[in-house]
């Protein structure tokens, strides 16, 4: 079976960012990608691992602000009922 390769141009526009940005992450070695004779090609698994990278998992950004938030409120309660 033969290996299927992505262009930068068909990976930027499946990400929905711009050629220069890719192509620009790959020169600086943060984006893993193949590099021969000066043309940058992507595998299936490495865009994979592209975006699982850029993915924000929602529990993450999600959970501290809500701990931060039931605090919050925890105190301001707790402020009133001391006040009365």
């Amino acid at each position: 079976m033969e290996e299927v390769y992505f262009t930068v141009a068909e990976v930027a526009r499946r990400l929905g960012v711009s050629t220069r940005w890719l192509a620009d992450e790959c020169r600086a070695g943060r984006v893993e990608h193949i590099h021969i004779a000066r043309r940058r090609r992507f595998t299936a698994a490495q865009v994979d691992v592209l975006v699982s990278r850029h993915t924000v998992q929602t529990e993450q950004v999600v959970a501290p602000r809500s701990t931060q938030r039931l605090e919050q409120t925890r105190d301001r309660v707790a402020r009133r009922l001391s006040g009365r």
